[in-house]
């Protein structure tokens, strides 16, 4: 099973990604997602800055792939989309405009992967074959879809599918700013303050819960989604990568955690363990600080976090699964 790093979706300054990324190239990590999907007002990395970042990956032995923006509502965004259309690397589409706009490339075919990334709306065999025949031949599967859909899916189409395996979880985009709004400004008079909030901006109800975390232009999820739990399962129903979305800290503590889970060293139990530890430290919410979700995967909202229960029937065939030493149960 292949692990991959995903497109970072906050907003870090230029000095903290290409020390982020000069990390990455170390990680035991097959592919890493580099790119802009919330906003093309971010002043990150430029088109060049991205092409340079990613020979390097590229050097050391890491698949690169460029990320789309997952609204596409205007000029600007749309010229983003044609600039990175050009690079020499694979193109994650999270907008279907992407598709129109890399069949027009310099690029010859072969040396373009056509991935549909999780804002693409593969809930469906019909809509995983359909982009098959434009290209498609990986697909990162919606993050609320469950393991059952997932896997009836993979069954019925072959498709290479990447999970969404841990980080907050993106749930909707606007062309809006939440975070403009939230400093009583728009999105047009910007002055950039997602800056002041690299793991975004933590939503909490009146009784003091954590709801979720607003970013720019898009909501996530308050807690950390991790399907640590669950690899053993994700191999046997046929996933080929799992994604673990950058966070500010401690994400190369994440990366070598779930690389111990794919290779056998650790269990379910300790990794949860470990993992706890690399929680985003100093949440305004003390007692949800080392919390997760992994609601979706088993059906359920996706806010709760069910452990691994104790019986689980293989999507692809009778058979109950061995997690981590236990039985899993859908």
């Amino acid at each position: 099973m292949e692990l991959t790093i995903g497109p970072v979706l906050f907003d870090w300054k230029k000095g903290e990604l290409l020390r982020f990324y000069e990390e990455v190239a170390d990680m035991p990590v097959d592919r890493v997602y580099l790119g802009e999907v919330v906003c093309a007002k971010k002043k990150g990395l430029s088109v060049k800055e991205l092409e340079g970042v990613g020979k390097k990956l590229e050097r050391a032995g890491k698949e690169v792939v460029i990320s789309s923006l997952a609204v596409v509502s205007n000029e600007e965004e749309l010229k983003l989309v044609r600039d990175i259309a050009q690079l020499p690397f694979s193109i994650e589409a999270n907008d279907m405009s992407v598709f129109n706009v890399s069949s027009t490339s310099d690029l010859p075919p072969p040396t373009r992967q056509l991935i549909a990334g999780p804002h693409i709306t593969t809930y469906n065999v019909p809509s995983i074959e359909f982009l098959k025949t434009i290209g498609v031949n990986r697909v990162v599967f919606p993050v609320e879809l469950s393991r059952d859909s997932v896997s009836y899916c993979i069954r019925n189409t072959g498709v290479d599918a990447e999970v969404f395996s841990h980080g907050k979880v993106p749930l909707a985009f606007s062309w809006r700013c939440y975070t403009s709004r939230a400093y009583g400004l728009n999105k047009t008079n910007c002055q950039y303050h997602c800056k002041q909030h690299p793991d975004g901006m933590l939503l909490k109800t009146i009784e003091g819960e954590p709801t979720f975390t607003v970013n720019g232009t898009s909501i996530l999820s308050a807690l950390t989604y991790t399907l640590v739990e669950v690899i053993e399962d994700l191999q046997a129903i046929g996933v080929k990568a799992i994604r673990i979305s950058p966070q500010y800290k401690y994400t190369k503590q994440i990366v070598d955690i779930f690389r111990k889970r794919i290779d056998g060293i650790i269990g379910h139990e300790e990794g949860l363990a470990m993992l706890k530890e690399t929680s985003p430290q100093g949440s305004p919410i003390k007692a949800f600080e080392d919390k997760f979700c992994n609601g979706w995967y088993f059906g359920k909202a996706g806010k709760e976090y069910l452990a691994a229960p104790k019986k689980s029937i293989c999507g692809a065939c009778s058979d109950p699964i061995s997690i981590g030493g236990r039985n899993l149960v859908t």
